[in-house]
């Protein structure tokens, strides 16, 4: 399959798993093998070892604390998809692909992939979410999402988990690609809303190489809604912060190529639409009487 001779290593835990890394040089992870192995059979990549993580149960689990989620590297995202203590990250997970990619994808690959497009981690990104890793060398180690995207995964180290804070309010994922969930997205957007904390915090994935947080717009958004009673904040809100995102889209720097699919003016026009219309539905499922699975509906 790689053109060339691989060893196999399968660690039964964390811990082996971090020995291997830290004893093989040229190494290559492999969990679900969504993007791997394709690489592996057209020869674009040619490891000198691979490490099979499916025999790790530890990367398998998932914890709920009253203030945080975390969710191990090895959860796929079908299990991701019916959580519901996670309702954006549910959404975001169900999204992903066709039932195949969902039942063998896992969280570990979509931040190896590290995708601009990435449906999980564009909600990620606006859960402000930490990635845990491990090494033989530095131990055990946190850092937020858009700083490991930037870097890369350090030689030798697995990552064993994503930490999410938990939040209370509506969380949002909207999506733009050729027949929504079973193709790659072109666009997508997540939002969430924290009324204990009054803060909207919104990501942006297919504009730029990383994920694009609107900053002024999240700030706009904090401004505009009544905490105390939210909502309503009036549908201007939402449409001035879908302008705000678009301003934020066309003046971001990293920007995508532009493909037949989607030239950059309509990229930056939808980033703005599919974030009003988030807004507009966190907002409406935060009124009262609201049905609560509104949340969960992407």
């Amino acid at each position: 399959m790689t053109g060339a001779t691989a060893v196999l290593h399968r660690p039964g835990t964390v811990g082996e798993a971090v020995r291997v890394l830290a004893e093989v040089g040229d190494v290559e992870l492999l969990a679900g093998g969504t993007d791997l192995v394709p690489a592996l059979r057209t020869g674009l990549r040619r490891p000198r070892a691979l490490v099979a993580l499916r025999r790790v149960l530890e990367l398998r689990a998932r914890a709920m604390a009253p203030d945080q989620l975390t969710i191990g590297a090895g959860v796929t995202y079908a299990e991701l998809a019916g959580w519901g203590s996670a309702p954006g990250l549910a959404a975001a997970a169900q999204a992903v692909g066709s039932t195949q990619i969902r039942n063998t994808g896992t969280v570990g690959g979509a931040l190896g992939s590290a995708n601009p497009r990435g449906d999980l981690l564009t909600f990620l990104a606006a859960a402000d979410a930490d990635v845990l890793t491990r090494s033989a060398r530095a131990g055990s180690r946190a850092t937020p999402l858009a700083s490991f995207l930037a870097a890369g995964r350090r030689r030798g180290e697995l990552v064993t988990a994503v930490r999410v804070p938990v939040t209370h309010g509506p969380q949002m994922f909207l999506k733009i690609g050729g027949r929504q969930a079973a193709y790659p997205a072109l666009l997508n957007c997540a939002l969430v809303v924290d009324r204990a904390a009054g803060r909207v915090r919104c990501a942006v994935g297919g504009v730029t190489t990383g994920r694009l947080r609107p900053s002024a717009a999240e700030q706009f958004a904090a401004d505009e809604i009544d905490w105390e009673s939210p909502p309503p904040a009036g549908a201007g809100v939402a449409r001035r912060f879908g302008e705000l995102v678009t301003r934020a889209a066309r003046e971001a720097p990293g920007q995508l190529p532009a493909g037949p699919r989607d030239p950059t003016d309509y990229r930056w026009h939808a980033a703005g639409v599919l974030a009003a219309r988030a807004l507009d539905r966190a907002l409406a499922a935060g009124a009262p009487g609201a049905d609560p699975s509104e949340t969960d509906k992407p």
